[in-house]
């Protein structure tokens, strides 16, 4: 896996802020710390993407309840073949 560094500035005081606080969250260091929300950030907009495909699909006048049927109802079909 490729690396790439990042730099970009932050007043001292937010900095300071940042580390004093870092391992009371279990962080050891910065970096560690960014890595962690960036991955945090980029799982949230997959799923907010992924949710924004799902209500597409959504189709007016059918609940869950009856999608899970129609899914099991397949299922059992599917397994007859």
């Amino acid at each position: 896996m490729s690396e790439s560094q990042v730099i970009f500035r932050i007043e001292k005081d937010l900095l300071d802020q940042l580390d004093r606080r870092l391992q009371l969250f279990g962080f050891k260091t910065r970096n560690e710390w960014f890595r962690a929300k960036v991955r945090e950030f980029v799982e949230e907009a997959d799923k907010k993407k992924m949710l924004k495909k799902l209500d597409k699909l959504t189709i007016e006048g059918i609940n869950e309840q009856e999608i899970v049927q129609m899914i099991k109802d397949w299922r059992k079909g599917k397994g007859s073949n």
